[in-house]
């Protein structure tokens, strides 16, 4: 037979099911005790892993009545003035900040039992970034704020939690009332400047008033008249007259130097009764409601605390039961591997022999 037209010797590269079965079944102490070893490495592995717990706060926008004391901002009229929603989010923003974060650290007994060694306030905040999560309100009805703090102590973290939030509120009441103070200076200051004007300009009234009638009551009296001059021509103008006597000073001369004089204790007197000062009584009022306005912090509540945190009693991780399952789960494979390479080569040992 031509050996080029001969057919190729058939190759057999099928793997026959039963014979795998049967060698794997062969094998089943080894790929047994293999399986049961991976898994208690596994278990003892998941036994040695220090647990973590994870204490939760659930909160909720504040009520009406938590945030009524905001109302005093609209009687200064101050943009300090903040709506539910609005001081609900300054909390929040609080809540994630560094500054109380920074307080939470300050705590050395809360610190020690975190680190078990005193650390630097930025190694710190960069270990809370792992412990401290806030999940913020999601788009939608929910406006439910849920901060949690992991800690191998259950009883740690619940603290640490209910600690970081009640220093937010304590945050946000100490900003709340500093600001309140600074808007109340700031329309005291206001007021009295505007204050100051009016009466400033009453006293400058006044004063230019007094000169006048000073004026004329000079020249009465050197004319040596006494009573009012009766006269048709009072009121004329005639181009020969000097511009600097007006016609005013005229008027005010003839009336005699009893009346000027008369008029002059009663401008006096004027110059002193601010009740007749135009504005002056509201500008005073205001200024008395100003300053009796007292602002209490410590009523402002910017957050409903739904659920405070409480020791957990289970553990979020180590997930022992699941390192179990997975250590039995990869120990099987490897151990039927592990047989399967092995038979391999000794069926290759044998072919070649």
């Amino acid at each position: 037979m031509d050996p080029v037209n001969s057919p190729a010797p058939y190759q057999n590269d099928e793997i026959d099911l039963f014979e795998l079965f049967e060698s794997l079944w062969k094998e089943k102490i080894l790929i047994g005790a293999i399986t049961i070893l991976i898994t208690l490495l596994g278990g003892l592995f998941a036994s040695l892993l220090p647990p973590t717990y994870q204490a939760s706060v659930h909160m909720l926008p504040p009520s009406l009545s938590d945030v009524a004391e905001l109302a005093k901002f609209d009687v200064l009229k101050s943009s300090q003035s903040q709506s539910q929603s609005e001081a609900y989010a300054q909390f929040l923003q609080l809540l994630k900040s560094n500054q109380v974060q920074k307080e939470l650290l300050r705590n050395k007994e809360l610190q020690t039992a975190l680190f078990k060694e005193p650390v630097s306030v930025q190694k710190g905040l960069k270990a809370l970034e792992k412990l401290v999560v806030v999940n913020e309100p999601k788009k939608g009805p929910s406006v439910e704020i849920e901060l949690t703090f992991n800690s191998q102590d259950p009883k740690l973290a619940a603290n640490a939690a209910n600690m970081l939030v009640q220093l937010s509120i304590n945050a946000f009441q100490k900003q709340t009332s500093e600001a309140f103070a600074a808007s109340k200076d700031q329309v005291i200051k206001t007021l009295k400047a505007e204050l100051k004007s009016l009466l400033n300009t009453h006293e400058q009234r006044i004063n230019a008033e007094l000169a006048k009638m000073q004026e004329a009551l000079t020249i009465a009296k050197a004319l040596n008249l006494k009573e009012p001059r009766a006269s048709t021509d009072l009121t004329v103008k005639t181009e020969s007259r000097s511009p600097i006597v007006t016609e005013e000073l005229r008027y005010l001369y003839s009336q005699g130097s009893n009346a000027l004089e008369a008029e002059i204790i009663a401008v006096k007197a004027r110059k002193n009764n601010f009740n007749l000062v135009s504005g002056v009584a509201d500008v005073q009022k205001r200024l008395d409601l100003i300053r009796s306005v007292s602002f209490d912090s410590s009523k402002v509540m910017p957050v409903t605390i739904d659920m405070a945190a409480v020791p957990p009693e289970q553990r979020i991780k180590p997930k022992r039961s699941l390192i179990v399952a997975l250590s039995a789960v990869v120990g099987g494979m490897l151990a039927i591997m592990f047989v399967l390479i092995r038979n391999a080569i000794r069926n290759r040992k044998t072919t070649v022999s």
